[in-house]
């Protein structure tokens, strides 16, 4: 993911990437179909089912595409991050034991470069200062942005082209998916967020044209919003 650095690929039965690609065949959803509901370009989600890290941009982008698309496909959430943390750990503890097997191997032609302790020591303080940095500029990224929510319902389309979903009872169940620590609100009403950042809540209407709120707020203050267009014949 950093400049100067390239990934080995490991494959196995458990990988992130098999485990994203095999929920989305499940659900029978195209990469194109992800792309257009998650904003993720189809090449960044082929690379993370591929579990081709090399190929995204850098480590916040990836952490904040994983996310996405684990909530997209219902996967948990946290369980999927934790397992990514762990892999980006122990990245960092071969490069501190001055095992950089993810680093481009040195020319034959550099026989005459000798390599000693004091610059094995520098070179692992660099890279655990550049670890270090990227996990608090992520930090600092994941503080700083809206939360991921999505509400299937609020994507109907009506006759005049508007959401609109009509029903002839009082009461409409609203579902979807959001940031796991998110704090959601729907009609000003607090509702809980399960493990796996998806809600759902029953939310009474009224005969006619409702308008219900969707909104998450984030931990650094920002918000999602949708608007859920209900008619209640």
């Amino acid at each position: 993911m950093a400049a100067g650095f390239r990934t080995r690929r490991i494959k196995s039965e458990t990988s992130i990437g098999d485990r994203l690609k095999r929920a989305r065949t499940r659900q029978k959803v195209t990469v194109a179909e992800v792309e257009e509901q998650t904003k993720i370009r189809a090449k960044f989600i082929l690379a993370l089912e591929s579990d081709s890290w090399e190929q995204i941009p850098s480590e916040v982008y990836g952490r904040g595409y994983l996310e996405t698309y684990a909530l997209f496909l219902k996967i948990p959430v946290a369980e999927i991050m934790s397992d990514y943390d762990k892999m980006r750990g122990m990245y960092a503890r071969r490069c501190q034991q001055g095992v950089p097997e993810f680093a481009p191997k040195p020319s034959l032609k550099l026989s005459k470069f000798v390599i000693t302790p004091r610059l094995l020591m520098v070179g692992a303080l660099s890279i655990a200062i550049l670890v270090g940095g990227v996990a608090a500029y992520n930090k600092i990224a994941s503080f700083s942005s809206a939360p991921y929510l999505r509400v299937p319902m609020a994507e109907a389309k009506g006759v005049d082209g508007s959401p609109q979903i009509v029903i002839n009872t009082n009461t409409v169940t609203v579902k979807g998916n959001t940031a796991v620590d998110a704090i959601l609100h729907i009609n000003g009403r607090e509702v809980p967020v399960q493990s796996d950042g998806s809600f759902s809540a029953d939310v009474p209407v009224q005969k006619g044209s409702n308008t219900i709120e969707i909104k998450a707020l984030g931990r650094s203050g920002k918000e999602s919003t949708q608007l859920l267009q209900v008619y209640v014949q």
